[in-house]
């Protein structure tokens, strides 16, 4: 089963305590998943399809209160499949329900928009858009790319529902294709709100749930990428590090260099495998991260030839000389 199918087996359980809530909720299943038929001698056939058998059970409970009992029929045909029709005739009952959910006027006219009426409040505009979801909507899998929408035929109708969603604080936009009008979000936070508002609070919970692992796993990967990073800049360093040594020790360089210099550079040798900070640690005493760091750096220069000591044991960098006394200008 499908993502959007749980949705909508959770928001089929959601029964409005209110009856002006009720009659949206159906208005939105008739408006989105309707079929209207008109016969010769002016009968009216309406069809609630869906491949839901939970949407099917929601339109009839919503009919109870109203005293009305309408027919279950089941239709396979391709390519469709399996469908599950809720269908309304001519009866005067039903023509009155028709007519109290914003599907016909008051002259028994069908209606191509949404009265007013029927979306006055608030609860009801969250009422009527539960039922259009029901009808005809479909939102992506957690961890797919995000993507919720409403099918409408009518355009008209796709931008009646743009609105309401719009007053219930929902940015959506609209897409024309060659046999509908999808009203749309591909914003991951649009979709998740529009779950919480409809109701469906469980495939919230597991949308969020997926957003939070996605982000836990994307900052440990970014984490074991850092510390994959660091890694091997220690090992090329350290690699550089033995070199500069090896060098040094093959002359008679290395016995003329400070005994500190010499350490760092033995306890290197020892541990080639060994970050900074853990061969501080091993030094005795133990030594900073950073005076290891300083010492085997002057290693290295010492190692390319750089800053090395002349015979007087001075630098062989040019040094002006300076008698130590204070120059006096003439004014």
């Amino acid at each position: 089963m499908t993502f959007t199918q749980d949705v909508k087996r959770e928001l089929a359980a959601v029964v409005p305590a209110e009856s002006h809530c009720a009659r949206a909720q159906l208005a939105g299943l008739l408006f989105a998943a309707g079929t209207f038929e008109i016969a010769s001698g002016g009968q009216y056939t309406v069809r609630v399809s869906s491949r839901l058998p939970a949407v099917a059970r929601s339109v009839l409970s919503l009919l109870r209160p109203m005293g009305t009992h309408a027919e279950l029929r089941t239709a396979d045909t391709p390519p469709a499949g399996l469908r599950y029709e809720v269908v309304l005739g001519d009866d005067p009952r039903h023509l009155q329900v028709l007519n109290e959910a914003g599907v016909l006027s008051d002259s028994f006219q069908v209606q191509l928009g949404v009265p007013p009426r029927v979306v006055a409040r608030r609860c009801c505009r969250v009422a009527f858009a539960r039922g259009a979801f029901l009808g005809c909507g479909s939102i992506s899998r957690p961890g797919a790319p995000v993507h919720a929408e409403l099918t409408f035929e009518s355009g008209e109708l796709a931008e009646e529902c743009r609105g309401l969603l719009a007053r219930l604080g929902l940015d959506f936009r609209l897409a024309a294709r060659a046999r509908n009008v999808a009203c749309y979000t591909k914003r991951g936070e649009t979709a998740a709100d529009l779950l919480a508002l409809l109701g469906a609070h469980g495939a919230r919970l597991a949308w969020e749930e997926h957003l939070v692992f996605g982000e836990v796993r994307g900052r440990a990967n970014r984490l074991a990428n850092c510390d994959q990073a660091n890694a091997g800049r220690a090992a090329r360093a350290a690699l550089r590090q033995v070199e500069a040594l090896r060098e040094l020790m093959a002359g008679d360089r290395w016995a003329r260099l400070p005994a500190a210099l010499r350490s760092a550079g033995e306890l290197r040798l020892r541990h080639p495998y060994l970050n900074l900070t853990e061969l501080a640690a091993r030094g005795r005493p133990p030594l900073s991260k950073s005076a290891l760091n300083h010492r085997l750096r002057r290693l290295e220069a010492l190692a390319a030839g750089e800053g090395e000591k002349g015979p007087a044991g001075s630098s062989r960098r040019k040094v002006r000389a300076s008698t130590g006394r204070p120059r006096h200008h003439r004014g």
